[in-house]
């Protein structure tokens, strides 16, 4: 049976609010954790009873309801809109700014480190094992798999109370490395597909163009928005004027060839800054703030059911099965290169970057459904399978493992207290 697109929302939106409800009676796990985990669990029971009983078609019910979700599609162009201008609305931007040369380095150079040590490790690995993986392509999952996830990495935070600058610098690094991965992606994908028949200055080129090009559009919408609310004092219509930014300036990006992720990060830091003294009213802010704190909860909660569903879409070998697993240890090699290597520099600048941040940082690094939507949405082949199954273990261990130690490390190391011990807010 096919599902409109209706049908589905409410299928998932229903489950989200299911398991959302049973975590917090009963779990008492980080929300995206408890959704994954659920979501996993219950799609391995489905399988492991159509493997007991076949005839009652429950694994080829459930596995045709997920294959009805072009999941790549939901999250390249549907969610990420608003789960990044959710996010970047947030982010303290004074606090971001003192960081900021800080956050761009590891934003942009961090990623590109990453996914070179990532992609030969990951290379080599394949070499070792016996896997059939050119550099080209283990250089397409280095790229894919170091951004980390904002939505993770956010998700995470909630419950660390973390030193203002630390939390900015972590979260502007997550919100905009999402965008440049995003843009480096396109590149090395097209690169492995077209073999030696693309030039890569021009592809650079185009790199920059996306890049930056979303930033600016990203800022001439955020400023008009800034310049209509200003003008007006009407929460309904303002919020309104939120949704249609975020909605507007992605689907202007994508239309332009222009990078949707960078473009709606910058307008939502743009709104973020002037909603605090020039753009709202303190009912506006409230009433907003509520608004995309709903939508970001809701859809968070939608990803991670999907992430955890999405084992459909893997095909088991025992080769493929064994490189997805050294794949763990290769993304925080390649997170402690791209961190550490630029510390070195940035250390000059700013002498607040000490070995314990920098490992704060590296576990910092939260993979997500975004890495898992990327890998989907590359083109059937041999190659495609193996690297959408080390990017759902990765994505797996990194949400599970990473999201659940995170507050113990930063307590720990002393950049932070526990959530648990703060007072509530007044």
């Amino acid at each position: 049976m096919t599902l409109s697109l209706f049908d589905l929302a409410a299928v998932f939106l229903t489950l989200s609010a299911v398991i959302g409800w049973l975590n917090l009676k009963f779990l008492r796990l980080p929300a995206g954790v408890a959704m994954l985990l659920v979501g996993l669990a219950a799609t391995l029971a489905l399988v492991g009873v159509d493997r007991l009983a076949p005839g009652l078609g429950v694994g080829a019910a459930v596995g045709q309801l997920v294959r009805q979700v072009d999941f790549s599609a939901a999250v390249l162009r549907f969610m990420l809109a608003y789960l990044l201008f959710a996010g970047a609305m947030h982010v303290d931007f004074e606090a971001l700014k003192r960081r900021g040369w800080t956050a761009a380095v590891l934003a942009t150079a961090g990623v590109a480190i990453s996914a070179a040590v990532i992609g030969g490790g990951f290379w080599a690995a394949a070499r070792w094992i016996g896997a059939p993986l050119s550099f080209a392509w283990a250089l397409v999952f280095g790229v894919l798999i170091s951004p980390t996830d904002p939505v993770g990495v956010l998700a995470a935070l909630k419950r660390t109370s973390l030193v203002a600058d630390i939390r900015a610098l972590i979260e502007g690094e997550a919100l905009f490395n999402d965008g440049v991965g995003v843009v480096l992606f396109g590149a090395a994908a097209t690169l492995a597909v077209g073999g030696g028949g693309v030039a890569p200055l021009p592809l650079a080129g185009q790199v920059l163009l996306q890049a930056g090009g979303g930033g600016l559009l990203g800022l001439l919408a955020g400023l008009i928005a800034i310049l209509a609310m200003r003008s007006i004092d009407d929460y309904g219509v303002e919020v309104g004027i939120t949704l249609a930014l975020a909605t507007g300036v992605y689907a202007g990006a994508q239309a332009l060839n222009l990078s949707g992720p960078i473009a709606v990060v910058v307008a939502g830091l743009m709104l973020g800054r002037h909603s605090v003294r020039e753009a709202m009213s303190e009912q506006t802010r409230r009433y907003t703030r509520a608004f995309w704190t709903i939508v970001d909860d809701n859809l968070n909660g939608v990803l991670f059911l999907l992430v955890g569903l999405e084992v459909f879409a893997l095909k088991f070998d025992p080769l493929v099965d064994a490189l997805a697993v050294a794949a763990v240890p290769l993304i925080f090699i390649g997170r402690w290169a791209a961190i550490a290597g630029p510390a070195v520099l940035l250390g000059l600048v700013d002498k607040t970057i000490k070995p314990g941040l920098v490992a704060v940082l590296t576990w910092a690094g939260v993979r997500g459904g975004l890495s898992v939507a990327m890998a989907l949405s590359l083109p059937p082949s041999r190659e495609r399978s193996v690297i959408l199954a080390a990017t759902y273990v990765v994505v797996v261990f990194s949400i599970v493992v990473q999201s659940l130690t995170l507050e113990r490390l930063i307590v720990r190391l002393g950049y932070g207290r526990a959530a648990s011990t703060q007072s509530a807010p007044g």
